[in-house]
């Protein structure tokens, strides 16, 4: 299976990554990973439809688990760690990071992190991994810099999101529509067991009530009740077993 996911690519969540300034528009092209991101930097929205839900799936998943050394891998902008005290972000595009002017990040990448062993008792992925054609040596990153006992969690666009048509897209400062570079990774859970990793809690984003508000700015009403209930965002929380 995982050969297969790494071949498959998919264009998701034009309902998620964007602002929603304005009516669907077609895509000109499709950009890799780092070059979208250089691109999209002057104009980054803080908050979309799918950062909106991913924010939901954390604060439903992680209450009460341990914040002490925290770490948000693909942290784009770095606005989820702001206010987190000793919290570090990392991201492969320093134009976001230069956007955001978060304190205490890096530029580096996940398959390869420039963090010591069992050194976070958080790790943060969240809607990173669909970049990358394999995910797993992520997974191995991911397992490596958490502490024993220490929590992982990863968020991605749902592959209900891929069946129904989504795109992963944004809108330049000229105002053209770019898709970005995607892959469906739907094996998620072997690929962190085969990192030595364990499940605790899985969880779907739906379309829903939480973010009627940007259909309503963007793409309209008609597209909310076609899209009710589909969900766009797969979470889920691993542990890291103790030694």
């Amino acid at each position: 299976m995982d050969g297969v996911t790494s071949r498959i690519k998919h264009k998701l969540a034009r309902i998620g990554r964007i602002s929603f300034e304005g009516r669907r528009r077609a895509v000109v092209r499709e950009l890799d990973a780092r070059n979208a991101y250089r691109l999209w930097a002057p104009t980054y929205v803080t908050e979309t439809a799918t950062s909106f839900l991913d924010d939901e799936m954390a604060r439903e998943m992680l209450s009460g688990l341990p914040f002490a050394q925290l770490l948000d891998a693909g942290c784009g902008t770095g606005r989820r760690i702001a206010g987190i005290p000793g919290a570090v972000g990392m991201d492969a595009s320093p134009e976001m990071l230069a956007i955001g002017g978060a304190r205490h990040v890096v530029v580096g990448d996940v398959r390869k992190m420039p963090f010591d062993s069992d050194r976070f008792d958080m790790v943060w992925c969240r809607l990173v991994l669909g970049h990358l054609p394999d995910a797993h040596p992520a997974y191995r990153e991911l397992a490596r810099v958490c502490k024993p006992g220490g929590y992982v969690f990863v968020t991605d666009f749902h592959p209900d999101a891929a069946a129904a048509g989504q795109q992963r897209t944004f809108t330049d400062h000229e105002g053209t529509v770019h898709g970005i570079e995607h892959y469906l990774h739907d094996n998620h859970k072997d690929l962190a067991a085969q990192s030595g990793l364990s499940l605790v809690a899985q969880r779907d984003g739906a379309v829903g009530p939480s973010i009627l508000d940007f259909y309503a700015r963007g793409i309209g009403m008609k597209a909310y009740k076609r899209d009710l209930g589909l969900n766009l965002i797969a979470a889920y929380l691993f542990r890291k077993p103790e030694r």
